[in-house]
């Protein structure tokens, strides 16, 4: 009898301590109710805890208090980071928004979050993203991309040459040689941001380096890939730095690096600053406002034809002529 208690002691102790190392607020009369046990027993538990966490110098920086706002117990410090369910449920529905992974991986990815809540935040997240999961379409490709975003980004961190081959928008098959220096996600896809191999860092800014030598790749699209038993060397002064590179990027299309500047008409400019990160103000009347904003220029054709109701694009002098030139090839096409 007395192992029996000792047993269902020890039970109760570590599952309060799961508990509390999941986020969890512990009332204590609610424990008291579940475990058959007085209000004594989970405060002895409790201190238990308390004792072994202060004992634990890989635990130093966890407390264990109880919070008045929440009526119960809660662990606190830098080492408690575990997804809550209300995060948890925020990145599941951005997974499934994003189409980024085949039905096998997002439901491997969708079911291992869901494995760090308790069962009945378990079942109303699935509840709640139900229909959503049901109706979930992959993209087209339908490949596996898990791996391969582990394995270059892994060959990132140690600056190794890879020879690809890559099939590309037209069906051709290409291969190269390339120095891999990221992996970003836009649009569905993930891409591989590399240079190519013969390029050279002693007479080139990085503007140079980024409008001759950087390419982007869809992971997708890699039909195979070995890395060359060579290592290669990036100045610091020449990295690539993704934060800025995100900023002046659409659609994951490269360009020369310009300088835009356009007109926008229209009540709701946030979306406007939101797709262009580096967007300014200069001037703004009423509805009409006039910004200006660093950006590659290939990817951002795409986007001012998107929205040129209200847009119309004062500068570089060489944009405005394509934009114009696309107009007219419009116009005879549909006899506007």
């Amino acid at each position: 009898m007395m192992y029996k208690e000792k047993d269902h002691r020890v039970h109760r102790i570590l599952s309060i301590y799961e508990r509390l190392v999941k986020g969890k607020v512990l009332n204590k009369e609610q424990l008291a109710l579940e475990f058959g046990v007085n209000n004594k027993s989970i405060q002895r538990d409790i201190e238990q805890i308390k004792f072994y966490l202060a004992n634990q110098p890989e635990y130093a920086s966890l407390e264990l208090q109880y919070s008045r706002k929440y009526r119960g117990y809660q662990l606190l410090g830098s080492e408690n980071q575990n997804l809550k369910r209300e995060g948890l449920l925020a990145m599941v529905k951005i997974l499934l928004a994003s189409r980024a992974f085949n039905e096998k991986e997002m439901n491997y990815l969708i079911n291992t979050l869901l494995n760090q809540l308790e069962l009945s935040d378990r079942k109303l997240i699935k509840e709640l993203i139900g229909n959503e999961l049901f109706n979930y379409v992959p993209l087209k490709h339908n490949r596996d991309v898990l791996d391969k975003v582990w394995e270059l980004s892994e060959i990132i961190h140690n600056r190794q040459i890879i020879e690809v081959s890559y099939i590309r928008g037209n069906h051709k098959r290409l291969r190269r040689h390339l120095k891999p220096v990221s992996i970003m996600f836009s649009d569905f896809y993930f891409y591989l941001i590399a240079y190519m191999e013969e390029m050279k860092y002693d007479s080139y800014s990085s503007e140079t380096l980024n409008n001759n030598y950087l390419r982007v790749f869809r992971v997708d699209r890699f039909e195979n890939y070995r890395v060359i038993n060579r290592q290669f060397y990036l100045p610091y002064s020449n990295r690539f730095e993704e934060g800025e590179f995100r900023k002046r990027i659409q659609f994951m299309f490269l360009g020369e690096l310009i300088k835009l500047k356009f007109e926008f008409y229209g009540s709701k400019i946030e979306p406007v600053l939101d797709r262009l990160p580096t967007a300014t103000i200069l001037e703004q009347d009423f509805d009409k406002y006039v910004i200006e904003a660093e950006v590659y220029g290939k990817g951002i054709v795409m986007w001012l034809f998107s929205q040129s109701s209200s847009i119309k694009v004062l500068s570089p002098p060489s944009l405005v002529e394509e934009m114009k030139e696309e107009l007219r090839r419009l116009s005879n096409m549909y006899n506007l």
